[in-house]
């Protein structure tokens, strides 16, 4: 097993959770860096996630993501029920259940999460912090109509209004950057 995480507490928890649900530990890798897991994966990891499971098959390895940035460690049981609900995913897919949550927090694997680590339902619906949304921070304006739209990032979209698909006629203009202010729109 590679553990590859700085908290004892992970590990202690890891070993626990492994022994009780009877887990083959030869070929499970668990780490607690976003990066280190989107090297494993070779695809981006989004950082809303609290714990993320999947099978390898190119290399044949069980990899767990534990992401300590989004536990809420205030609550005395959210770590342990992240490391027990990755580890129960591990269970569910050597059972042949390949099946992903209906809706995290309120589907059959919350159940089991709750009955394995003696958690309530709302503990483990709370285990993680709220996700921080970016602000509306770009103001989009058409050509055509006049619709203003606010948006978190930069792009290039077309008036929703004017035109269902994509159409260059109707290419929204940036009109307002919140961070930067309207000097340095008219600057540029």
């Amino acid at each position: 097993m590679l553990l590859d995480c700085d908290d004892p507490q992970v590990g202690r928890l890891v070993a626990t959770y492994v022994a009780r649900l009877g887990l083959p530990a030869d070929h499970l890798a668990i780490t607690c860096h976003r990066k280190v897991y989107r090297d494993w994966l070779g695809r981006r990891v989004d950082a809303s996630l609290g714990g993320a499971y999947t099978y390898l098959r190119r290399t044949q390895q069980h990899a767990i993501l534990i992401n300590l940035e989004r536990i809420d460690r205030d609550q005395p049981k959210a770590l342990e029920i992240v490391v027990a609900e990755e580890l129960l995913h591990m269970r569910d897919f050597l059972d042949g259940d390949h099946r992903r949550h209906a809706k995290h927090g309120y589907d059959r694997i919350a159940d089991r999460v709750a009955a394995l680590t003696g958690a309530t339902l709302t503990e483990v619906r709370t285990c993680l912090l709220p996700v921080k949304r970016r602000p509306l921070r770009y103001r989009y304006a058409c050509p055509a109509c006049g619709l203003a739209i606010w948006r978190r990032v930069r792009g290039t979209w077309s008036c929703r209004r004017c035109a269902p698909v994509f159409q260059r006629r109707y290419q929204l203009i940036l009109q307002h950057d919140a961070l930067a202010g309207d000097d340095a729109l008219a600057a540029r």
